[in-house]
């Protein structure tokens, strides 16, 4: 028991750092497709405080349920429709919809 209470930050960290390579191995795979609306939600990008760059997150329905996620491209305007990918048994697991060369 104390040694799981003193490994959870480290257990912790290891998801952190690898979280997104697994999320994204998956997307490459499983993926579903589904037209998302940008909203006004905003993502600062940078620490600048004069020039507060940003992006908006989109949000899409699944399973009866809103889910969102930063587009990650700015000059969207709010309304715009884009692609994104998630994962049909984790709809919370998303991104826009990568181009695949």
């Amino acid at each position: 028991m104390y040694l799981l209470l003193a490994l959870s930050p480290i257990l912790y960290l290891c998801f952190s750092i690898f979280k997104w390579p697994v999320y994204n191995s998956l997307l490459d795979k499983y993926a579903v497709v589904k037209e998302a609306t940008i909203i006004n939600e905003k993502n600062i990008q940078g620490k600048g405080v004069i020039t507060q760059m940003f992006t908006y997150s989109y949000a899409f329905s699944a399973n009866g349920k809103l889910y969102n996620g930063d587009s990650k491209k700015r000059g969207y305007k709010i309304g715009n429709k884009i692609e994104v990918e998630y994962l049909e048994s984790f709809p919370s697991i998303n991104r826009p919809k990568q181009i695949k060369e």
